[in-house]
């Protein structure tokens, strides 16, 4: 049984990362007995076809949510926005490949096979039939796989040669970026402690109660592990003495929350009593801080702040890229997704 995401792990690496797939050389157009089109040429990229099945076949994910989600006018409108973005995310994939194979960054063949091989043992298919046959569930087949994954490292490869290792990241931008934005970092307090209750209940009168409390209480200031005092002493739920709780604010009672937030770590309090009994606390560790220190927080923000950077130089990048390169669109909006496969002349 294959796990569940699975699927859409392998849809992800169709879509997002056909970024990622050297695309075959498109067959000519032709015609095929009866005059039927069988596939045309939509966009050109340096002289190189992107064809009608090629952002057919990649859409079709896209086409049959687009038929679940929405209809009428609508749904043209998010087709015609949708052919937009794969065309164009079709184009910069074969200018970044193109770019890729000048550059010198393609992978081998054993390199592509070991990124397969991690893709099988993730999605739980580790020998070949049962990877053909997650495939074929996908509606995929293993040399479109191997295409993607072929793409997918070598422009992995180009943009960290072309834009990754051009960007710096110093500790002061970090800590101005921690101190202009402390609504990102705030956290709720919390607390860790022990827990030890005698309840007060049928079994057991207010006098009754207060007395095995407070004998509870001699023994561990005495020095008793509060895990064994709980085991002896505490009516409540399993475990909940003798493991360690982490709590919130707001999530326990008002009397027990004063004595959880105001104890020194590693002290006992006295007799607390509620409505359920008498309590008593071991305090463990209490994070109060409305906000996170910088230390605890660095590494997100620098992965944060070094993504934003990535985005932008990428964008820069391949726009510069456009610019340099002979790019021709043959079809018009609406002429992609909502047309069959098929066309008659």
């Amino acid at each position: 049984m294959r796990s569940r995401g699975s699927g859409a792990a392998l849809a992800a690496l169709l879509l997002a990362a056909s970024a990622w797939a050297e695309t075959p050389p498109p067959a000519p157009p032709g015609n095929a007995p009866g005059g039927m089109v069988l596939d045309r040429v939509v966009a050109s990229v340096n002289d190189e076809a992107v064809t009608l099945s090629e952002v057919q076949e990649e859409g079709q994910p896209v086409i049959r949510k687009l038929f679940q989600d929405f209809v009428g006018p609508e749904r043209e409108k998010r087709l015609e926005e949708a052919q937009k973005r794969l065309l164009d995310d079709l184009i910069d994939r074969r200018l970044m490949y193109q770019e890729a194979k000048r550059e010198g960054t393609l992978p081998s063949s054993a390199e592509i096979q070991g990124a397969i091989e991690d893709l099988k043992k993730n999605n739980n298919a580790p020998d070949d039939a049962q990877f053909r046959a997650l495939l074929k569930a996908e509606g995929l087949t293993l040399e479109q796989v191997r295409r993607s994954v072929a793409e997918r490292l070598a422009i992995g490869r180009l943009l960290a040669r072309q834009v990754r290792s051009s960007i710096l990241l110093s500790e002061d931008e970090m800590v101005k970026y921690y101190e202009a934005h402390p609504e990102k970092f705030q956290r709720t307090p919390e607390t860790q402690i022990q827990h030890l209750l005698v309840a007060i209940g049928p079994a057991r009168d207010e006098a009754g109660a207060r007395a095995r409390a407070e004998e509870a209480l001699a023994k561990l200031r005495a020095g008793a592990a509060f895990a064994a005092a709980a085991e002896e002493y505490s009516d409540a739920p399993a475990g909940s003495g003798a493991e360690t709780l982490t709590v919130h604010r707001g999530d326990l009672a008002p009397e027990i929350e004063a004595a959880a937030f105001g104890l020194p770590v590693g002290q006992v309090s006295g007799l607390i009593r509620t409505a359920a009994g008498w309590h008593i606390l071991k305090v463990e560790r209490v994070r109060a801080e409305p906000v996170a220190p910088y230390a605890e927080v660095r590494e997100t923000i620098r992965e944060q702040l070094f993504q934003d950077k990535f985005e932008v130089k990428r964008k820069d990048w391949l726009a510069a890229l456009r610019t340099r390169a002979s790019i021709h669109v043959f079809i018009k909006e609406g002429e992609m997704l909502g047309a069959p496969q098929t066309q008659t002349p």
